[in-house]
């Protein structure tokens, strides 16, 4: 997973736009890769993980 220094960078930093920005880039990337491919679980596991959950509000 050659993007997970990049993902820990971001977050080690603080900075949520840039993680979630380098997250969508990655998802362009596999998409335009023959019809779309899936994302590592490892990958989708650390996004899961680095990413701030939403908050949802009643």
């Amino acid at each position: 997973m050659f993007l997970k220094p990049l993902f820990l960078a971001h977050h080690a930093a603080g900075d949520v736009d840039a993680l979630r920005e380098a997250a969508a880039r990655l998802a362009r990337i596999n998409e335009g890769l023959g019809g779309g491919v899936d994302m590592e679980a490892e990958t989708a596991q650390l996004l899961s993980t680095l990413l701030p959950k939403p908050v949802i509000r009643r």
